[in-house]
Formats: C-alpha cells, sequence, structure tokens
C-alpha cells in the first residue's frame, strides 16, 4: 500500500455505523413496529440497500484492517515487520478479498471461514428457513390476513439463536483448509472484525434462544 496512513476513527466508525444496519433491521422484522407494511419493507429496503454501502467499506479495509480483531494495521501493512501480518485468500462466489490480519488472529480467522464453508448448510437452513417463515407471517398480517406472526417470532429467536451460537462456537473444533470459502455475505464480516461480531452472536443468541424458549413452553 502506499498514500497517507488511513484514518483510524473514520475507518472504525464506518464499520459501526453500517453494521448498525443490521440491528435495526432485526427489530424491523422482531418487533416489527405499526405499520407493519412499512416495518416489512423498511427491513427489506435496507437489506438490499446495505450491500450498496457495504462492499465499497469492505473493498477500502480490506488490506487495513485485520479481519479478525478489527484493528488498523497501521501504515502500511506490508512495511511492518516481517510475520506481524499475514493475507487471507477469502472466495466469495466469483469473488476473491484478500484480507488482511493479524499474523497471530490467522489461523483462528482461517479456521472461522473454514467451519463456515463446512457447514453451510446446517447454517444457511438455521438462518434463512426461521426468516422466510417470519417475512411470509408478517406479509400475510400486513395485507389483513390471519398469520402466526407471534408463533414466526419466538421461532425465528430460537432457531437462529442456536444457529448463531454453532456458527461462534463450532469453529473452536474445526481445522483450516486450503481454500476459504464464504458462504454468506462476506462484506459484513469487515464492519466489526469476526471476533467481536462473534461475541455479539453469542450474547444475542443466547438472549433469543431464552425468549424462543419461554415462548413455545407457554403454548
Amino acid at each position: 500500500m502506499s498514500g497517507a496512513p488511513p484514518n483510524r476513527f473514520l475507518l472504525l466508525a464506518t464499520g459501526v455505523v453500517l453494521f448498525l444496519f443490521i440491528p435495526l433491521v432485526l427489530f424491523l422484522f422482531v418487533r416489527h413496529p405499526a405499520p407493519l407494511g412499512v416495518s416489512l419493507g423498511a427491513g427489506v429496503l435496507l437489506i438490499v440497500g446495505h450491500r450498496f454501502l457495504a462492499r465499497p467499506y469492505m473493498a477500502r479495509v480490506a488490506p487495513v484492517k485485520c479481519v479478525w480483531c478489527n484493528r488498523v494495521l497501521a501504515g502500511a501493512p506490508e512495511g511492518k515487520r516481517a510475520g506481524e501480518v499475514s493475507i487471507l485468500e477469502l472466495h466469495s462466489g466469483d469473488q476473491i478479498v484478500e484480507a488482511w490480519c493479524c499474523a497471530v488472529h490467522r489461523r483462528s480467522a482461517a479456521r472461522f471461514f473454514t467451519f463456515l464453508h463446512t457447514w453451510r448448510w446446517p447454517l444457511r437452513l438455521g438462518i434463512f428457513v426461521p426468516l422466510l417463515f417470519l417475512l411470509a407471517s408478517l406479509a400475510a398480517a400486513a395485507a389483513g390476513q390471519p398469520a402466526p406472526v407471534e408463533l414466526a417470532t419466538a421461532w425465528f429467536k430460537l432457531v437462529v439463536g442456536l444457529t448463531v451460537n454453532l456458527a461462534a462456537l463450532g469453529y473452536f473444533f474445526s481445522r483450516e483448509d486450503s481454500r476459504l470459502d464464504v458462504p454468506f455475505p462476506v462484506h459484513n464480516f469487515f464492519l466489526l472484525g469476526v471476533r467481536i461480531l462473534l461475541w455479539i452472536f453469542r450474547l444475542v443468541g443466547l438472549w433469543w434462544i431464552w425468549q424462543g424458549l419461554v415462548y413455545v413452553l407457554k403454548q
């Protein structure tokens, strides 16, 4: 890299702002404030629009921030001491992203992305099936039709909570593969760094598991 050192505050603050799109979408879907149709439509628009902001951000920070701990690598990373930084080649569809990371974090990051690919179908099903159930219920309710919105919300929290905790804990038992394929939108992992994201998964996931179980057990 060349040119002026990156503005750490600006890079980190932008990542936080872009990440906040995600909890906002979840708030609109899970709490679905009235009018229901507006909440649903706004959530879908945020999902579609988010990638057009997050992808350029990823391209900007991939060679500047550690994809694992989110630390901004000082100055030009290639000018640092040998072995202090590493590069992970992440495959996302036809796209290849060269993600920089602290050398000490390379193994953790590689094991995590390997786990995501190995368990991609259970993880996808655990997220997208309850999401589709919830969105279909919200759409039906917004159209004035009877719909199991409370049930769909509870199952969404329970199943997604279990799924994200699987992702946050399962990589400890994974081994690095030679090719790192990312089965989810890769740009989201550059917003806060994988390590912070996994802690959010664990904490929010446990809370959602509790809320989902309370609802299910009361039925």
